[in-house]
């Protein structure tokens, strides 16, 4: 568990979970300048089974190194993120899944203001579910809810558009401006 932490001025992830967790409850912390917030990943070897809820994470930057990049909020599986805020985000607010690297994973009730893309979402033939719902997202330069092929947005901007070209995904109820 990592629960009421604040950290602030890192050059990588702030908070990580990853290889071969199972049972991570990322909860009620800051964040404030990082390169990347806060990631649940690597699926692959073993990484599920999360909740990451109440989280404050703001004022991230790009570094050149490629585990940072930028995001808010990075997950892959088994998961549900909800009641977070995120601001001021280069990369995506939050980012669900790469490539087939996404099962099952619930984002909903969060805050997103001023991310490049607000939530990106893989769309791999062999990717899992992702719902998506009741999230407030305001100031995304490239789209508020984009589907993902590997790094690149595909397709109509989700919050205004349907989102039943992509068979894993349930996009109901957002607010984007």
């Amino acid at each position: 568990q990592m629960i009421g932490n604040s950290c602030a001025r890192l050059g990588e992830v702030a908070l990580y979970a990853e290889f071969a967790f199972e049972g991570a409850v990322i909860a009620n912390n800051i964040v404030d300048k990082a390169a990347t917030g806060i990631t649940v990943t690597n699926f692959n070897d073993g990484g599920r089974l999360a909740v990451v809820q109440g989280n404050l994470v703001r004022n991230l930057f790009f570094r050149k190194d490629p585990d940072s990049r930028g995001n808010g909020i990075s997950i892959e599986a088994d998961t549900v993120v909800s009641g977070n805020v995120i601001e001021n985000a280069p990369g995506f607010g939050i980012a669900i899944g790469w490539v087939s690297y996404l099962r099952d994973v619930s984002v909903t009730d969060n805050l997103i203001r001023n991310a490049h893309i607000g939530i990106g979402v893989s769309t791999d033939p062999s990717a899992g579910t992702a719902l998506i719902t009741d999230n407030l997202i305001t100031g995304s330069k490239d789209g508020a809810i984009r589907a993902m092929n590997g790094p690149t947005p595909i397709g109509p901007d989700l919050a205004h558009a349907s989102a039943e070209a992509y068979r894993n995904l349930a996009v109901y109820s957002n607010i984007a401006r």
